[in-house]
């Protein structure tokens, strides 16, 4: 673990300090190591709060997992303080060399959390031949399974991994992820314009019904007031077609960078809502910002849907594409493009979209 603050003179480094807060505010856990964030990981109850030193850099070579559950009335949190006053952020970091296969920064398998005010920065360790090793992150954040539910994960700043910055999937249902900074993820492999894709919100699943076990389905999440980009190479959100029920409202996404995508938003689930969002620039491999269709599969993800029971899922159905803004010159980008067809076309609803010059967002109209 290194600082980037004048190290504090501690009397007992390696001890966990836990500070009662008020009676029926639960504990506070202060953490100046990555070990110490660990042991309070194992004890944290209901009300507690784990609380990080903003500016300084806690290195990990495996997850930090949520596992405890939260409730309504005491919710658990993990969070910074930044006492110099400056409103740094506590970073979590790796040394590239992960005792994990998959490395994800923090595992949430629990309810009622609220994380808030961290940097996840992500390694690239490149090989010789051009490809990469996944000694670094795989994922920022993941919300995994069905007692994922009803957690806030806000204020985030994360850059620098190699799959998804936040996944959502196996189960997991009723979270909100908002003001988070997001940009460069994932990694070019050669100058071939061969890369890694990587998005910014991965939901649900394309794998069907089980995948090692776990249920696809990701649903009633809310993505809002974020920003997104540049630098990211896969689709900034991509709403798999067992997502349902998924709110992005309100964010900013920087299209101007070359990607290996060339749409901005995927969706392919069902009942989603994108409003109110602002695209700004688009580079030269955008075909389009917004993609909505059908996706087929062998092994359908069977759900409940309009008083029908046990059917496999209306991918691209009940769709809504509103009130978004498009800043860009490219006279032949299109800003949304829907594949649904049939008798599910009439379900999807696509209104109140603009373009606008690329110049009136840079002068600030």
């Amino acid at each position: 673990m290194r600082r980037l603050a004048p190290p504090l003179i501690l009397s007992c480094l390696f001890v966990l300090s836990v500070v009662p807060a008020h009676a029926d505010e639960g504990r506070i856990h202060r953490c100046a190591t990555s070990d110490e964030v660990r042991a309070a990981l194992e004890v944290v109850e209901p009300g507690d709060t784990i609380m990080l030193e903003g500016g300084t850099v806690y290195e990990i070579d495996r997850s930090l997992r949520l596992r405890a559950q939260g409730t309504a009335d005491e919710r658990i949190t993990l969070t910074s303080h930044d006492a110099s006053g400056e409103g740094r952020y506590a970073v979590i970091s790796t040394p590239g060399q992960r005792k994990e296969p998959d490395l994800v920064a923090l595992k949430l398998t629990g309810s009622f959390w609220t994380v808030s005010r961290i940097e996840i920065a992500g390694e690239r360790v490149p090989l010789d031949d051009g490809y990469w090793d996944t000694n670094g992150f795989r994922l920022g954040i993941f919300l995994q399974g069905r007692d994922s539910h009803l957690n806030r994960v806000e204020d985030f700043h994360i850059h620098n991994t190699h799959n998804a910055a936040v996944a959502v999937r196996d189960g997991s249902h009723d979270n909100a992820c908002r003001r988070m900074r997001i940009h460069h993820i994932g990694e070019w492999l050669d100058e071939a314009y061969n890369a890694h894709e990587a998005e910014g919100f991965y939901i649900g699943s394309s794998k069907g019904i089980a995948e090692g076990g776990n249920n696809a389905r990701a649903h009633d999440i809310l993505i809002e007031d974020n920003v997104l980009g540049p630098g990211l190479l896969g689709q900034y959100v991509d709403l798999k077609y067992a997502a349902s029920s998924v709110t992005v409202r309100n964010n900013t996404f920087y299209c101007d960078e070359k990607s290996y995508n060339d749409e901005v938003i995927k969706v392919a689930g069902f009942s989603n809502v994108i409003e109110g969002n602002k695209f700004i620039g688009s580079s030269d491999n955008l075909t389009r910002y917004i993609h909505v269709f059908e996706k087929k599969t062998d092994d359908p993800v069977r759900v409940d849907y309009r008083g029908q029971e046990n059917i496999p899922a209306p991918t691209g159905m009940d769709n809504r594409i509103a009130n978004n803004v498009f800043y860009t010159d490219d006279p032949d980008i299109r800003t949304v493009r829907s594949n649904v067809v049939g008798y599910e076309r009439i379900s999807v609803v696509i209104e109140g979209n603009r373009v606008m010059p690329l110049d009136r967002v840079m002068n600030g109209n």
